[in-house]
């Protein structure tokens, strides 16, 4: 993340954490790490209470993360539907 750091150089600390720990929640979300993006969003709402942003993208990491368990879940379902055919074909 290193362009972030040239951009942040003129703002006050409070603003550059809260822009770090953004930065970090998104990049958390690029590779659907849900659970840790959803830590740096609360994080930076420790920094800017209200702010509309990191709400936002908490719901959002929160219903890819529902999505996600279904999924699983699903699987999960199909591949116990397999094995108690094969173990009850036999």
């Amino acid at each position: 993340m290193g362009t972030h750091a040239e951009t942040d150089e003129h703002l006050d600390p409070e603003t550059k954490a809260y822009n770090d720990l953004i930065n970090t929640g998104n990049d958390y979300v690029k590779i659907q790490l849900y659970a840790y993006a959803i830590k740096k969003y609360k994080q930076a709402l420790l920094v800017k209470p209200y702010d509309k942003y990191a709400n936002a993208q908490i719901y959002m990491c929160k219903a890819k993360f529902r999505k996600d368990n279904m999924i699983l879940a699903a699987i999960a379902l199909v591949a116990v539907i397999a094995v108690s055919l094969v173990i009850f074909l036999k």
